[in-house]
């Protein structure tokens, strides 16, 4: 049961954090953020430009959510046991 909660926990906080990163990606690609190179200067660390900030919040969301799949697959064969 730890780990069912622990990957439950894990895949919110990765599912938030992809989030965060697509919004802020979308964000520097419409310069919402202030002009084009100094946001991906100020946000976007080392990435090299805002389609790769997207690209790597999408790939965390599929972990997230094939994390969160798991987990869930985890707490309905273990059952009404508790």
């Amino acid at each position: 049961m730890f780990f069912t909660n622990f990957a439950r926990m894990v895949a919110w906080l990765v599912l938030v954090g992809s989030v965060m990163r697509i919004v802020t990606g979308v964000g520097i690609a419409t310069e919402i953020l202030g002009p084009y190179e100094e946001a991906l200067r100020r946000y976007g660390g080392r990435a090299e430009s805002s389609g790769a900030i997207i690209d790597r919040g999408v790939y965390a969301l599929l972990v997230a959510i094939a994390l969160g799949t798991l987990a869930e697959i985890s707490r309905s064969v273990r059952g009404p046991r508790e």
